[in-house]
């Protein structure tokens, strides 16, 4: 079989066995979920999006996008009334079934998405934790953050997380890794009992994929 071509555009930048230990880890999600348990998720975008007069259809875009019956929260919803949102983060980090990511574009119609010191950290928490955490591009809908290009800019005392989504990322044709994640987030509304935990379950598919 010939070779694909070296400038062909990449789906994901994950590679083959890291897909596959993540579809294996986000369908054990599901099984595992119990009958009637809610899921929450929780939106992480910065100011500078929310105050823009379009963020009322981006964020009906992002719902539209996610299963139905989640619970999507956000800063306003979460913080804005209560304490101190670094002194809560870890605690409710801990509550959260996944994430989904806004972040502003390197430049218009550009690959890149930049995520700032809040965000990385709320993006590094949640995939130690194994939930599904999804970038929401504007060209290309949501991506796993598995299947994008992730690299640290920045200086010391100010880490930022640039996220490159793959270039040959198909809008029309849902990859495996998003259709897992997306089941991964689906409430569960069944009678029958979860399924067994099973050996896949310990997988560990987020490795090497955030640095």
């Amino acid at each position: 079989m010939p070779a694909a071509p070296a400038d062909t555009a990449p789906k994901s930048f994950a590679p083959p066995a890291r897909q596959r230990g993540y579809i294996a880890a986000m369908r054990q999600i599901a099984e595992d979920r119990a009958p009637g348990a809610p899921v929450r998720v929780y939106l992480s975008v910065p100011p500078l999006i929310t105050e823009r007069d379009n963020w009322e259809d981006r964020l009906k875009a992002v719902r539209n996008r996610l299963p139905h019956g989640i619970e999507l929260l956000t800063y306003a919803t979460a913080f804005a009334d209560g304490p101190d949102y670094a002194s809560r983060w870890e605690t409710f980090a801990a509550g959260l079934d996944g994430l989904v990511v806004i972040a502003p574009q390197k430049k218009p119609g550009g690959k890149v998405y930049r995520l700032g010191p809040a965000a990385r950290n709320e993006l590094r928490t949640v995939v130690a934790a194994g939930k599904p955490v999804l970038l929401f591009a504007r060209s290309c809908g949501l991506v796993p953050v598995v299947d994008c290009q992730a690299g640290r800019v920045g200086p010391p005392h100010r880490l930022r997380t640039k996220l490159t989504v793959p270039g040959g990322w198909d809008t029309r044709t849902p990859a495996p890794t998003l259709q897992a994640a997306l089941a991964a987030l689906s409430p569960n509304a069944s009678e029958e009992p979860p399924a067994p935990v099973r050996a896949a379950h310990l997988l560990n598919p987020f490795a090497g994929a955030v640095r």
